[in-house]
């Protein structure tokens, strides 16, 4: 089932975020902030703007994507964003990732977004990831660069 995060929901998804950061080669580089996460889910789900939807099975969150839908820094036109999307390692490959990305595509649709963008930074499944969006509708646009400085 795929529905809003409500207030509730935010200590389960901080969890959910711990793990998706756990696995991560270049996320967990950085220092986890359980109370910055927090205030980023809760201020997705209370803005206008933002949106959080959650996949459950048997009660318990198995996914997740966080969106905000703006107007682009050089546009009045409305770009939406995915800002995380992740599914538990266990429910990996299980409809529920389609639904929430066709529900996020949805959630664009409403808000008059012109477009939706989605990408996979996490450096797990990325290509498996790109290809899931792919079929359903997304199309490869950009390349991705970091330089790290020192620790």
């Amino acid at each position: 089932m795929i529905e809003h995060a409500t207030l509730a929901d935010v200590p389960e998804l901080v969890s959910l975020g711990r793990l998706m950061v756990a696995e991560s080669p270049r996320w967990r580089r950085l220092e986890y902030s359980a109370d910055r996460v927090g205030r980023t889910i809760t201020a997705l789900i209370e803005s206008s703007s933002g949106a959080v939807f959650v996949a459950r099975q048997e009660g318990q969150i198995i996914g997740t994507i966080l969106l905000v839908a703006e107007p682009n820094w050089m546009s009045d036109e409305v770009i939406c964003q995915e800002m995380a999307f992740f599914m538990h390692p266990d429910h990996r490959g299980a409809f529920a990732a389609s639904r929430l990305i066709r529900t996020a595509i949805a959630w664009s649709e409403i808000k008059k977004a012109r477009w939706i963008e989605a990408g996979s930074s996490t450096g797990v499944n990325a290509e498996r990831t790109a290809q899931l969006y792919e079929r359903l509708g997304f199309t490869r646009f950009q390349i991705g660069l970091e330089c790290e400085h020192g620790t």
